[in-house]
């Protein structure tokens, strides 16, 4: 979603999300601000058809090859005029953007009949963040929920809020859990650290402690943080239609 050569584009595949799709197929999708294609390559593989829109040429070259069609422009003026999607989303993009809300808004029209937004926001209810305010320390990070690209901050309230000011309704809500996440800053920053200028930005996608943590820790992690998730979700994922 950068163009700043500052600015360290690595892979993670939102989990959540892909739990919320389930076994839904033959779908026209839109992933708005797509990356590398890193998610919607999966529900491509699930039968459906994703188009990406992505303001990165880095990303756009990668999500090429993934899914059936990237369009290389900004998100905030689409050429997407007269196109129809069954769903539309949009996955830890929003926080980056000055007005949301009407980006979010922009989009509606491009719903088909009986469609509905998938949304994805960081949470900065997180306890990691909680902790830290409480220290007196607020520091922006190179990823995460203090990512020092964001914009805009959301609790679970308050993105909820923010869906429905235009007009959709939520009726669906997941999460990923958040205990373990507040250290992967650390492990991307080894892995860049050690890596060239163009390394593989799937690094820690395939590590063997990141396998190893979505088979044995991951699991776990996700039942703790159903007990609290405004503390303890790192991501909150929902999922929206237009009101009746």
């Amino acid at each position: 979603m950068y163009e700043s050569s500052n600015y360290q584009y690595f892979e993670d595949v939102n989990w959540g999300l892909l739990r919320l799709w389930g076994g839904r197929k033959d779908l026209d999708v839109l992933d708005v601000g797509c990356g590398f294609a890193t998610t919607s390559q999966h529900i491509e593989k699930r039968g459906n058809r994703v188009t990406g829109i992505e303001s990165s040429g880095e990303a756009v070259a990668v999500a090429r090859t993934r899914v059936s069609e990237v369009i290389h422009a900004d998100l905030q003026n689409h050429p997407l005029a007269g196109r129809r999607f069954d769903v539309i989303i949009f996955a830890d993009v929003l926080e980056h953007l000055a007005w949301p809300v009407g980006v979010l808004r922009s989009y509606l029209d491009l719903l088909k009949d009986g469609g509905s937004v998938i949304v994805s926001l960081p949470n900065v209810g997180l306890w990691s963040v909680r902790l830290n305010l409480l220290l007196g320390r607020f520091r922006y990070e190179e990823t995460g929920v203090l990512d020092r690209t964001h914009l805009r901050f959301f609790t679970r309230r308050t993105a909820r809020e923010m869906i429905e000011s235009t007009g959709l309704e939520i009726v669906r809500r997941t999460y990923n859990p958040g205990l373990v996440r507040p250290f992967v800053p650390l492990a991307k920053k080894l892995l860049g650290g050690s890596a060239s200028d163009s390394h593989d930005p799937s690094s820690l996608l395939e590590s063997r402690p990141y396998k190893l943590y979505l088979k044995t820790i991951y699991p776990i992690e996700r039942i703790v943080a159903s007990a609290w998730p405004g503390a303890l979700a790192f991501q909150m994922i929902f999922e929206a239609r237009r009101k009746p």
